[in-house]
């Protein structure tokens, strides 16, 4: 037989259920704005009937229901979207290092521009064009070794800024090192405090919550994946190596960084890679161009300033007036005076300028036009300079080939201007470069230095362009997840006047009832009273 008072009982149950319903709605209209809140929804069900199965029941017809229960309260989540996410997070993590790296370098090559290095360089030669017209002209020597001294400051700052960038890169990765440690250990944290609620039997929503926002933002620093164990506790593996197992953490070192596969960090070890293959094109340019081997040509008058060795067939001159022929391949003697055109091959600028003679007396030969800060080689954007003998003295630039002897001292012939001219010819020589740099290997350094710069303008072409997409694919999946896990004003509030209905309702079916046991309890049986 039923209770007298199932209907209040019934009543209540849904007065409560109700309440917790517009509690939930409430909770999730507050945080519409959290971000990475997702929005929950408490499960309604109906409560077990009167009778349980069983052969002992109540000889009644039908069974009658108890009301509205809730099994429990979820959030609204798909974990697929979660995976494809955080896929995307990790890439565009890694564009948007990557990329700006690229802007920056760039911005360090300033190319093209009025003050870049194809602007100084054709300064340069422009300056040597007219020292060539004019080598005893002293203001020609200045502008010259100016720019040559422009040039060898431009390469310097490319580095000095090279090397800056790469030392920020460096900063950078270990503090994003530590940013993901930092959110490891608060992931597993609240796996803790997760495993403790879940076992009571309760859904920790708010704080699964904030653990999905720390993956979120742990995605976009490394590579993330990850698995979720009955304790409802997650397994994060990143770089290879399982950083948290449960509530252990296996912290981040650098040593995992070139394991890193996604996220900001993998950004910047590309950014090193990428600073370090620009940084090896531009040492290929200056090294190749300051002693890369080359063939010159000089004319009839040259006089040797060392033992040197003909690629053709020579005659040179003695002082008696007597003509000697020197086959190809033969040694010539430092002195020697050419009566022929004759080829060498040379080191270079530097080798081409050796060749020449200062205007000091005695004349000087062997001369290098630039030197390398620490005296090593090879020569690189960072220790190129220009000889500081030359900068101190400008009769050093030797810009002729041909001398006479005043007794036992070498004058050199002024107005001579042969290896001015063979230097000026360096620009349209064709050098051998180190292969698998750039796109050329043999060329003048203007052809280079284009192909260096279409090289990396085609690298920071393709780092925008999967900036770009990456940016719009997460956006596109963001849209999608907000679209199932996202608070939406007006549907709560809609959820809102659907649960404050019922309630209404259960709490007039509540006051109909009470009608009914105050009929009964207060106006019955008084009969004779």
């Amino acid at each position: 037989m039923v209770s007298t008072f199932h209907g209040l009982e019934t009543s209540k149950r849904s007065l409560l259920t109700q309440s917790t319903a517009l509690n939930t709605v409430g909770h999730n209209i507050s945080n519409a704005s959290t971000v990475g809140y997702t929005r929950q929804r408490v499960n309604l069900t109906n409560a077990d009937p009167v009778y349980a199965p069983g052969f002992n029941r109540v000889h009644t017809p039908g069974q009658i229901g108890t009301g509205v229960q809730y099994s429990s309260i979820t959030r609204v989540r798909d974990s697929y979207l979660d995976m494809q996410y955080r896929r995307e997070n990790q890439d565009y993590g890694y564009y948007s290092i990557y990329n700006a790296t690229m802007e920056s370098i760039q911005t360090i090559i300033n190319e093209p521009s009025d003050n870049g290095v194809s602007a100084v360089m054709d300064k340069f030669w422009n300056s040597l064009e007219v020292l060539n017209r004019d080598p005893n002209l002293l203001s020609a020597r200045v502008d010259f070794i100016g720019n040559a001294k422009n040039l060898a400051d431009t390469f310097n700052k490319i580095g000095t800024s090279l090397n800056t960038l790469e030392s920020d890169i460096n900063s950078n990765t270990t503090i994003k090192l530590n940013q993901a440690n930092n959110l490891l250990n608060d992931i597993s944290s609240l796996n803790d405090t997760i495993r403790k609620i879940e076992m009571l039997g309760d859904n920790a929503n708010d704080y699964r919550d904030q653990r999905d926002v720390l993956l979120d933002e742990l995605s976009k620093i490394v590579d993330v994946q990850y698995t979720e164990d009955v304790n409802g506790m997650v397994n994060v593996f990143s770089g290879g190596v399982q950083v948290i197992a449960g509530t252990q953490v296996t912290a981040l070192t650098a040593t995992d960084v070139p394991n890193i596969t996604g996220g900001e960090i993998a950004g910047y070890a590309k950014s090193l890679e990428d600073i370090q293959l620009v940084r090896n094109q531009l040492n290929a340019l200056v090294d190749t161009f300051i002693r890369g081997e080359i063939e010159i040509t000089m004319p009839n008058g040259y006089r040797t300033s060392s033992d040197m060795i003909a690629e053709n067939d020579v005659q040179v001159k003695d002082a008696a007036g007597n003509i000697t022929t020197y086959a190809a391949g033969d040694t010539i003697p430092a002195g020697s005076n050419i009566t022929s055109s004759v080829t060498f091959k040379v080191n270079g600028f530097n080798g081409v300028h050796e060749l020449g003679y200062s205007l000091n007396s005695p004349a000087e030969t062997g001369i290098p036009f630039f030197t390398s800060k620490d005296n090593t080689v090879p020569f690189t954007i960072e220790n190129i300079q220009v000889n500081a003998e030359i900068l101190a003295d400008t009769n050093k630039v030797a810009a002729s080939g041909q001398y006479e002897l005043d007794g036992t001292d070498m004058k050199t012939i002024k107005g001579n201007s042969d290896v001015a001219l063979a230097l000026t010819s360096l620009r349209d020589a064709k050098f051998v470069y180190p292969v698998a740099l750039t796109s050329m290997s043999s060329g003048t350094t203007d052809d280079y230095f284009r192909a260096f710069v279409s090289d990396l303008g085609t690298r920071a072409d393709v780092a925008i362009t999967n900036y770009d997409r990456s940016g719009n694919l997460l956006d596109n999946v963001e849209i999608r997840r907000q679209s199932v896990s996202g608070v939406s004003i007006d549907e709560e509030l809609t959820d809102m006047i659907r649960f404050q209905h019922a309630y209404n309702a259960a709490a007039r079916s509540m006051t109909v009832v009470d009608e009914m046991l105050d009929r009964i309890i207060n106006s019955m049986g008084i009969v004779g009273r």
